[in-house]
């Protein structure tokens, strides 16, 4: 939003926010932000709660009179589409997972009806185009690679020494949810710590699963004061930059910001070789490494050992991280998503 606000577009921002909701990144002034105020963003809405959205969201949206709107993920794509029906407004689709979400999550009638809905939109966006094959050809035409933009780091990681204290860190970002799948990245950890007497796991991040992680911790003695959870943060570049690898063990991911953000800033990485979006970041043995399947306590562990016993492979494949990222350098993904745009809007 704030990069089109840059270019010179007009932007709106629709949530379903209260009124006093404030941004946690900063949003450009220019901005205009409705907050809808109606129903619990956290819950699935019942019949009333969307009713009563109805009027508001179709007088916020004659108000703003957009071109294009764009809709992240396929729930709010069905939502505005039944809210701005005979607006004639052009819709995008953004999807912000690979299609395998549906391995783990949702059912085969979910899978269904998003697919059938998409049918109506004028564009369906995908981070890799790779993606496109997980979908019925009849919706091929529509779908447009648009990568996450990745910043280029300024500051640096040094994989291979460890702190001012002789410790080494294992780092992991993101939502402590079923999708990141941090408890066998505990159990994986578990396995090494008598081994790495010198390496304490780090997890930033926030969410659902909290509590049955600090249970997991608490009741292993491998774990107690090695590993830590540290909450949300707003300087997770400073967490990156300390560290010595990374790993993210999730079931799914679309375009792992995280795991990107700490190649970009040279940290070699470790994931799941069968997990989308994981394995079309991680060059395997060259910016990381994959892991057997996707869950497995055994292939996690020696993927992750086999980095942490040796410095100089963790050196040479951060320098080899950095470099991977160019790729995805803002201005560049930032022109994908212009066009996309005017050509929904024609």
């Amino acid at each position: 939003m704030n990069e089109m606000v840059g270019r010179g577009h007009e932007v709106a921002l629709l949530s379903w926010d209260r009124e006093d909701a404030e941004a946690f990144y900063p949003m450009a002034s220019e901005i205009r932000w409705y907050k809808l105020h109606t129903g619990d963003a956290a819950r699935k809405a019942n019949v009333l709660t969307r009713l009563q959205r109805v009027p508001k969201i179709r007088r916020s949206v004659s108000q703003f009179s957009p071109h294009v709107i764009i809709c992240f993920q396929g729930g709010p794509f069905r939502a505005i589409l039944s809210y701005t029906a005979g607006m004639g407004i052009p819709l995008i689709a953004a999807e912000r997972t690979a299609p395998t979400l549906y391995e783990y999550a949702n059912s085969a009638w979910g899978k269904r009806k998003e697919h059938f809905s998409f049918r109506f939109a004028k564009r369906i966006t995908v981070q890799f185009d790779r993606y496109r094959e997980y979908y019925p050809k009849a919706l091929h035409k529509l779908i447009v690679e648009t990568p996450n933009p990745v910043l280029e780091a300024h500051d640096f990681a040094v994989p291979g020494a460890a702190n001012e204290q002789g410790r080494f860190t294992l780092l992991s970002v993101g939502r402590l949810s079923y999708q990141k799948n941090y408890q066998v990245l505990l159990q994986a950890f578990a396995s090494l710590a008598d081994r790495f007497v010198d390496w304490d796991l780090k997890i930033v991040g926030e969410g659902e699963d909290r509590t049955s992680l600090k249970e997991m911790i608490d009741g292993s003695p491998n774990l107690r004061g090695r590993v830590f959870l540290t909450g949300t943060t707003s300087d997770v570049a400073s967490a990156y930059v300390s560290s010595n690898l990374f790993c993210l063990p999730s079931r799914w991911e679309g375009f792992p910001n995280a795991l990107a953000e700490a190649l970009a800033h040279g940290l070699p990485s470790v994931g799941y070789g069968d997990c989308a979006g994981v394995r079309d970041l991680i060059e395997h043995g060259g910016t990381g490494s994959l892991a057997d399947g996707n869950g497995s306590c055994e292939s996690l562990s020696k993927a992750l050992g086999d980095l942490m016993a040796d410095h100089t492979r963790r050196t040479k494949m951060g320098n080899n991280a950095r470099l991977s990222m160019r790729r995805y350098l803002p201005s560049a993904c930032f022109d994908r998503w212009e066009h996309v745009l005017k050509q929904a809007a024609n």
